[in-house]
């Protein structure tokens, strides 16, 4: 996910003005046994893409980018919840772990949680590593939105809640089928480099890649996992990571994964960055414009009358069929077949004709979405059309801000502040980094005269050789319908296109929610993602069939 808005200044983060829940609707913490300390001791095992437009603005002058002391330290504690009706109970480890050279000395210590069910082996157990993306964000937004066992009360379809906010548990977890690890990447959350490191070491599209290698390959051999059917899980920039990380466990740690599950996808940055010559774009964002402008009851009254689905299809049909020939053939289109085309990406996008003309056929996303609902002087979200604000001036062609940024932000920081505080026993002197530390960051490849690598950053072949490599790995790809910011079609395209070769697109799996880019804020979406996750795990954890 994109670097979130920065809340607070302060080096140490508090929440005193917080109200709990009441201990009903809390999980219960069971005391750690008396021969399992609370905190292990350290020695014990335990330049933004183009749709990463949050603030990127330092939330602390804290110069800690220097490096602060590798310290691996770790609050055990234990706990009881209820998902799907059954009482579980799991352990949860919060903490940091020491990555070290060649020669032993601590480079960086990552920052983790840690939640494992009770009472299973883990050498059969499903173990799912999971991130958020930016680059620059730290992952809380998974674990408090789908994948941990707490997270905060939302408003209806996920909208924006009042403080102060209600942590509950979370119904939809996957906990009860896989054992979960949240990492967060360099200079997010409390991961740092070590004095005397650069945190441009761990940060850019390789070193990113790496270090997040080496951390599961340490935490496999810190607590006995090398055995557990290996997922990874990632969103936004989480799912560029993805792709190459499943090449890079392969190719320099020997590790072979299950299966890896992406949300709010984007593996190639051609297929969301829309300029004059990048016509894909374009095509890539009309079905998603369809879906907004049937939310919104913008579509005519024949296409309105239809299911979302089938206005999906027929968008996506157009998109990719006449729409693309018309923006290929340019300058070349006559007035007649431009005037053809304007009217048929106005019927399917909920705007004018002449609206559509004036942008050359070609409707950015950010214009749109201060297009669609003018008249009634609002604007829609980038990370989800459906929610909707007002906006200060109704002749704008940009956004104030987002407001489906804006819903989850402070309920999502807030609550797992608290949590980590209270329920993970887990605090530090430093500051909860949830974005805007990393610096530029470098799409490069090894090799490459060109500071963007080759053309547009894309990790689509890394994923191409690892499940090339490996015929028992599968993907699976949740897409929001309202998503604007990795409209759901691009992820299509990618796999569509992913080897030109049938035995890859057979283990290719897409789920679609009637949500945005954070499909678990609506929690109809988020039940379903859930039984998508336990679906995908559970046919694949055994290998599944593999396709050759």
């Amino acid at each position: 996910m994109s670097v979130r808005p920065l809340l607070l200044s302060a080096a140490i983060v508090t929440f005193a003005g917080v109200a709990a829940p009441a201990a009903s609707q809390r999980p219960t913490r069971r005391p750690a046994p008396a021969t399992t300390p609370t905190t292990r001791p350290s020695d014990e095992p335990e330049n933004q893409p183009p749709f990463a437009s949050r603030s990127t603005a330092a939330d602390s002058t804290r110069q800690d980018s220097a490096g602060v002391p590798a310290i691996q330290r770790v609050s055990t504690t234990h706990h009881t919840t209820v998902i799907d009706g059954k009482s579980i109970t799991y352990t949860a480890r919060a903490g940091t772990m020491v990555l070290r050279d060649a020669s032993g000395k601590p480079k960086a210590s990552v920052f983790y949680v840690a939640y494992t069910k009770d009472g299973e082996k883990p050498n059969t157990r499903p173990i799912t590593f999971f991130f958020n993306g930016g680059p620059g964000s730290a992952s809380i937004w998974l674990d408090m939105g789908i994948m941990g066992p707490m997270h905060p009360e939302m408003g209806p379809n996920g909208t924006q809640p009042a403080p102060p906010y209600n942590l509950v548990p979370n119904p939809n977890s996957p906990l009860d089928a896989t054992d979960l690890v949240q990492i967060d990447a360099m200079m997010t959350g409390y991961t740092r480099p070590a004095p005397g490191v650069k945190p441009s070491e761990f940060t850019g599209q390789v070193n990113d890649i790496k270090m997040f290698g080496e951390f599961i390959r340490d935490y496999l051999d810190t607590y006995d996992r090398w055995e557990s059917p290996k997922y990874l899980f990632g969103e936004s920039y989480g799912t560029f990571r993805s792709a190459g990380l499943a090449s890079e466990l392969q190719q320099n740690e020997g590790i072979e994964l299950n299966g890896i599950m992406l949300l709010g996808t984007v593996l190639d940055f051609q297929f969301i960055q829309p300029s004059p010559t990048n016509d894909i774009a374009y095509s890539s964002i009309l079905p998603t414009y369809a879906a907004t402008a049937w939310y919104h009851h913008k579509l005519p009254a024949d296409l309105q009358g239809q299911t979302l689905a089938q206005v999906v299809q027929q968008a996506r049909d157009y998109a990719f069929g006449p729409y693309l020939t018309a923006l290929a053939a340019g300058n070349t289109l006559s007035a007649a077949q431009r005037t053809q085309v304007a009217q048929q990406v106005a019927r399917l996008s909920g705007v004018s004709p002449q609206f559509v003309l004036n942008t050359n056929l070609r409707i950015d996303p950010g214009t749109y979405r201060t297009e669609l609902l003018r008249d009634q002087r609002e604007i829609i979200g980038r990370y989800d059309s459906r929610m909707v604000a007002p906006t200060g001036n109704a002749t704008d062609v940009r956004q104030d801000f987002d407001p489906s940024d804006v819903a989850p932000s402070g309920a999502f920081f807030s609550a797992f502040m608290r949590y980590l505080h209270e329920d993970l026993g887990y605090k530090s002197d430093l500051q909860y980094y949830l974005g805007g530390h990393t610096g530029p960051w470098d799409y490069s490849q090894p090799g490459s005269q060109s500071p963007l690598g080759r053309g547009f950053p894309s990790t689509v072949e890394s994923l191409r050789i690892a499940m090339a490599k490996d015929p028992y790995l599968h993907v699976f790809v949740g897409a929001g319908y309202y998503d604007t910011a990795t409209p759901f079609a691009n992820a299509e395209y990618t796999f569509n296109h992913l080897g030109f070769d049938q035995t890859y697109r057979d283990r290719v799996h897409f789920g679609y929610y009637e949500s945005g880019h954070m499909a678990y804020l609506n929690q109809a979406s988020a039940k379903q993602l859930k039984a998508d996750i336990v679906n995908f795990i559970t046919s694949t954890e055994h290998g599944g069939t593999p396709s050759r």
